[in-house]
């Protein structure tokens, strides 16, 4: 077999060696990656191909989970033989880190992978049950999913996702993550859509109109994930608090404890 370039994508590497190698199926984040589900945490072309095989596979670029995976649980997607897409959340969401396996899911959920037959499949382990239970079809990109588990496992309260709010003028809003009842959210302000002074302009009308209204908006840039975690769960766990939320019994500790814990860095670097 011709061996791949490095440098050809990852979809296309996976399906010439799943065309080679009959027993390999293309899993986990390889997987995802095919299905538009992914997130990767190096750049394509250093991304090795990821295989399931009732053997190991000895192909420079690849690697190898020695596992067999059902006929049920395996299709063709895109010239490359994978696992499906339930199969490939479900693995994602055991194998994963936790930021990246919910981000995974969130994307698969927005396409249309029903939860609900996720947790009919054996859940072996409390981890994985706890992180299927933090899936959220109304995610809109990875850091909306790692900023929604990093603020769950802060102890705080669930968000909604894509919170509608009407302005003033009648138009919609919608927040990325919030607490209708305590008029608090959270937005990530990415590079693409809020670096110009065009988007900044617009961001500060809008945010204006929501305070106008009462709301309470915290701004996250890319650079708070992991280096400024600890001060994002204060100020937020702050805001819900003077806006009437309560914690419950042992809850304030719980939460400072974790805050406290936030400050080891690289448990909330995706990938890790």
């Amino acid at each position: 077999m011709q061996q791949p370039s490095r440098t050809t994508s990852l979809i296309a590497r996976a399906a010439r060696i799943t065309r080679a190698v009959p027993q390999a199926v293309a899993c986990r984040r390889t997987a995802a990656h095919v299905w538009g589900a992914g997130v990767l945490t190096s750049p394509e072309a250093d991304w090795p191909v990821e295989l399931a095989a009732p053997a190991h596979v000895a192909l420079p670029g690849c690697v190898t989970y020695v596992t067999p995976v059902p006929g049920a649980d395996v299709t063709m997607h895109n010239g490359v033989r994978l696992t499906t897409m339930e199969r490939t959340a479900l693995d994602c969401a055991r194998w994963l880190p936790r930021m990246d396996a919910v981000a995974v899911l969130d994307r698969f959920a927005a396409k249309g992978v029903d939860l609900e037959v996720l947790w009919r499949r054996p859940l072996n382990s409390w981890r994985l049950r706890d992180t299927l239970g933090m899936a959220d079809r109304g995610a809109r990109s990875p850091r909306e999913s790692w900023l929604r588990v990093i603020l769950l496992e802060g102890g705080l309260p669930r968000p909604a996702t894509q919170l509608r709010v009407e302005l003033g003028d009648g138009r919609p809003a919608y927040l990325d993550l919030g607490w209708e009842e305590y008029k608090v959210a959270v937005e990530y302000d990415g590079r693409i859509h809020h670096t110009s002074p065009a988007d900044q302009r617009h961001d500060g009308d809008r945010r204006k109109e929501l305070r106008r209204l009462g709301w309470r908006v915290i701004a996250v840039r890319g650079d708070v994930i992991p280096g400024q975690v600890p001060d994002l769960l204060r100020q937020v766990a702050d805001a819900l608090l003077e806006r009437g939320w309560r914690p419950g019994l042992g809850g304030t500790e719980r939460i400072q404890r974790r805050i406290r814990a936030a400050c080891h860095k690289t448990r909330y670097r995706p990938g890790v």
